[in-house]
């Protein structure tokens, strides 16, 4: 099967990582993958190619680099899709389905289109004008509107699409959740010297928080708490860096909060970490807490639960379908609440030891392989007509040798 796709470029975060696993995915079950990019997207298998958008000119990260890729990528991947003889489009957002969507209709050709979480939040979250947020809604709808199948990662958005589009179109809407990545026994080791190299003391109670560090993280709440912990041993691990402007303004507004409220000791921001780092910092903590305001799936919770680190956060969706337990959730915005429950998981061991025992029976569930199941859901009903079509080519082939 030839496979389609785009992606103007790849940054931190776990949408991106999920991407490349896409992409491995596909071409690691005999996929042939063509992806178009403005910067290239390294995948080391021989079914992957990259095809690079090369401009005469630099155009940044921003309004132009949007520009270019709605004005030229539908272009180039015609171009690509013809060249290639693709056989299905794969849609990353509902930004590139919308890109995708002229392909797709001259070249008659099927496009699944997976959704990671909520775009018009994000804009929000960066104070995006109204016209821009007004623009971006039609063209999701549009980019949903022209998918023959999508794939999403909770069902609260699962459901908030078939609203949107159900009634204009029978179209097939299918969950599948993030898994938690295998953990090397290798890092189960020595929290006093996982401490140690961050500069927490002996005895202390140690939050970690980690992911891209956006406003919709909302850890300015989590700041905010620890004086009014009534806790001198508390710490906050902050894991994570920001990948735009934005996000940096939103990171020095943490640091000066922090310097406000005095403190500077307890509060640590690590920066970005790669997965085996964040791991041994996890192994430092003794709670994870995610206080965003929207959530697609967070893989670093995931990454928690699977490290066997209790886990607490946001009742929004993402989240409340890893976690599920009103005891493991609370109200993003409620300050009192989030500080009244560290506060008693920390001073109240039966209810601590109940968060262990259903963040476990939470892991169970988001252990499983990802990838094959990502390979079924995106070829579903595709492959077979697909294999006919190549056998149909290779007797053709066989037929014109024979002559």
């Amino acid at each position: 099967m030839r496979i389609q796709t785009a992606h103007y470029t790849l940054r931190k975060g776990g949408a991106y990582d999920r991407f490349r696993m896409m992409l491995e995915a596909l071409a690691e079950r005999q996929c042939e993958i063509h992806c178009l990019s403005m910067i290239p997207i390294q995948v080391m298998h021989p079914r992957y190619h990259n095809h690079i958008l090369f401009l005469p000119f630099k155009i940044g990260d921003g309004l132009m680099a949007k520009l270019v890729v709605l004005l030229l990528f539908p272009f180039y991947s015609l171009l690509i899709g013809r060249r290639e003889k693709i056989d299905l489009f794969v849609a990353f957002g509902s930004l590139y389905a919308f890109i995708l969507a002229i392909p797709k209709w001259i070249l008659k050709k099927p496009m699944v289109t997976l959704i990671r979480g909520n775009s018009t939040f994000g804009l929000k979250m960066k104070d995006s004008s109204k016209s821009f947020l007004w623009l971006n809604k039609i063209i999701e709808y549009l980019g949903l509107l022209s998918s023959d199948r999508i794939i999403t990662v909770n069902a609260s958005t699962q459901e908030e699409i078939i609203r949107k589009i159900g009634r204009k179109k029978n179209i097939q809407v299918n969950v599948l959740h993030n898994d938690i990545p295998p953990m090397p026994i290798s890092l189960q080791g020595d929290i006093f010297q996982a401490r140690t190299q961050l500069g927490i003391p002996e005895g202390a109670k140690v939050l970690v928080t980690a992911g891209v560090i956006t406003r919709g993280k909302n850890i300015e709440i989590l700041i905010k708490c620890l004086p009014k912990n009534g806790m001198n041993n508390l710490f906050l691990l902050v894991a994570g860096d920001g990948s735009t402007k934005s996000d940096f303004y939103y990171q020095n507004y943490l640091r000066e909060l922090t310097e406000s409220l005095g403190l500077n000791k307890k509060v640590i921001f690590t920066g970005w970490l790669e997965r085996e780092k964040l791991w041994e910092v996890f192994r430092a903590a003794d709670l994870f807490v995610l206080p965003s305001k929207s959530e697609g799936m967070p893989n670093a919770m995931l990454e928690a639960l699977g490290f066997d680190l209790p886990c607490i956060g946001s009742k929004v969706p993402g989240i409340i379908d890893i976690l599920q337990y009103d005891e493991l959730m609370f109200d993003p915005m409620d300050e009192k609440a989030i500080t009244e429950k560290i506060q008693r998981t920390f001073s109240d061991n039966q209810f601590f030891n109940k968060i262990k025992e259903l963040c476990k029976e939470r892991k169970k569930v988001f252990v499983f392989d990802w990838k094959e199941k990502l390979f079924q859901v995106v070829t579903m009903g595709h492959l077979k007509s697909t294999q006919l079509r190549e056998k149909r080519e290779d007797l053709n082939e066989i037929t014109t040798h024979s002559k």
